[in-house]
């Protein structure tokens, strides 16, 4: 790797994930979105699981989870020159998830060089912690990369979430190695169609900011 990155262990309490960064417990950046939803979110998506039912919403979210944890893992093998479609123990590689997987392989040829993969990154000026899928040149411009799976194409305000996530990771990265990254690609396997969103991470420090400080107002 190109820096020296921590292994940093993380712990679930209250309801949120934290990482024991040398700093201190840090919570991390998908409990920070996760717990400040606005209203209209919350209500879109309670009513979806009213509407679908409760169990089947927890099952189909689960299997979302699932194929978007086993195409990361896909892809995190091809970016290592490992064999992709190697058995997972007590797992299945699906169609769906290897098709997900080849609707981003051609994508994936725009990484010019790996930084680090599945890395942990921390503030102490926003107090937050997370883990990175990809710290990359991409096209030649250093990147934060984050591989996402949808059921449903998404459009550009559909990922406003994302967005605060990869600009975490960019002004974390930033601040504990001196970097200047602030360009974030989301790259996107929707039923096997590839989407590319590229994001000018800086236009997004303000909302970031303004997420972590109703997380800790609404935690202390």
């Amino acid at each position: 790797m190109l820096f020296n990155y921590l292994d940093i262990e993380t712990e679930t309490y209250d309801n949120a994930r934290w990482y024991q960064t040398p700093a201190g417990a840090y919570p991390s950046i998908t409990s920070i979105l996760g717990h400040t939803f606005s209203q209209e979110k919350i209500d879109s998506l309670n009513r979806w699981r009213d509407s679908r039912g409760h169990k089947e919403a927890d099952e189909y979210t689960q299997q979302r989870a699932d194929h978007g944890t086993m195409v990361h893992l896909l892809i995190e093998r091809f970016l290592k020159g490992e064999d992709v479609y190697a058995l997972v123990p007590g797992k299945i590689i699906s169609d769906a998830d290897i098709a997900a997987f080849k609707s981003l392989k051609f994508k994936l040829k725009n990484i010019t060089s790996v930084w680090g993969q599945e890395v942990a990154l921390f503030s102490t000026k926003l107090e937050i912690a997370g883990r990175c899928d990809l710290i990359c040149e991409y096209n030649g411009v250093p990147a934060i990369v984050d591989f996402k799976t949808s059921a449903r194409i998404k459009n550009d305000a559909d990922i406003h979430d994302y967005k605060l996530q990869l600009c975490f990771y960019a002004q974390a990265h930033n601040e504990m190695f001196n970097t200047n990254i602030t360009e974030g690609v989301v790259l996107m396997a929707t039923n096997s169609i590839p989407q590319e969103f590229k994001i000018y991470l800086p236009d997004f420090e303000s909302a970031l900011q303004i997420r972590a400080k109703t997380f800790w107002k609404n935690t202390i």
